[in-house]
């Protein structure tokens, strides 16, 4: 049996973060650490360099411009105006972080340096995109599968800036990240259901509605694999959960895809 939680234990990062001297962690909370140690940031005071950096970051973290930043964080100015604003924050950004070359500008172009840096980010999306590969194998090995995907799920453990209020250039790339995390389980949980490994999909299905308890193709699936191990009663009350919570939320019934399968739960 594949247990994604027991092979996450002691796995080893593909991109080993410990062999860089910044962390950058976004999803679920943001926070900076250089070295071991986090870098504690006074609020007010570091709370325009703290937006720059995350700015870079949703905008994709190289190469980006700095008319570009400027417009996402000085929307109302314009010109030299804001140009001196982007100036005086990257400088004050970079002695927040403290790490030479951390962070290049050139030509314009503000780049968060890959080889001073790691970002959960960028780590999340090697890793889906090495699940991604792996699942379009004939033949995915189920170990490393299910170790590079206890990995997609150790990096995202809230949506990106999740803890933030929600700014103009950051609510795409949550988007685009919490829909790329719940089609990696759907994608994976399909997976384990077809070469048999239903407690695996189980564990998948049930992280997706941790993720979005609204997303109603991971009841149904959840309720397919509990009937096929003969466990109706858990199958019955996950369709209750579903009936209940899109009720109280969007005031809708489930589906008929949705009742379909129950009915086939109280007949068996």
């Amino acid at each position: 049996m594949v247990d994604l939680h027991h092979l996450s234990i002691g796995a080893p990062a593909p991109d080993d973060q410990r062999n860089y001297p910044l962390h950058i962690y976004t999803f679920g909370r943001f926070s900076v650490t250089r070295g071991i140690e986090p870098i504690r940031f006074a609020r007010k005071a570091q709370h325009r360099p703290l937006q720059l950096l995350k700015a870079l970051i949703a905008l994709g973290g190289r190469e980006v411009g700095s008319d570009r930043l400027g417009m996402a964080l000085w929307p109302e100015s314009e010109g030299d105006t804001a140009y001196n604003a982007f100036e005086i924050t990257l400088h004050r950004l970079r002695k927040l972080i403290g790490i030479e070359n951390a962070l290049v500008l050139s030509n314009g172009l503000l780049t968060l340096d890959n080889q001073h840096c790691w970002v959960d980010v960028w780590a999340f999306e090697q890793a889906v995109g090495h699940a991604e590969t792996l699942l379009k194998s004939p033949l995915p090995n189920p170990d490393e599968l299910a170790s590079i995907s206890s990995r997609v799920l150790t990096l995202y453990h809230g949506h990106f800036l999740g803890r933030e209020i929600p700014e103009p250039w950051s609510i795409s790339v949550r988007e685009r990240l919490r829909s790329k995390f719940m089609r990696h389980l759907l994608d994976l949980a399909r997976h384990w259901e077809k070469i048999g490994h239903h407690e695996a999909a189980i564990q998948c299905y049930q992280k997706g509605l941790e993720t979005d308890d609204l997303a109603e193709i991971f009841y149904q699936r959840l309720m397919v694999c509990y009937q096929q191990l003969g466990r109706k009663s858990e199958a019955l009350a996950v369709y209750r959960r579903c009936r209940t919570t899109l009720s109280l939320i969007l005031s809708i019934t489930p589906s008929p895809a949705t009742e379909t399968i129950r009915r086939r739960l109280t007949v068996a």
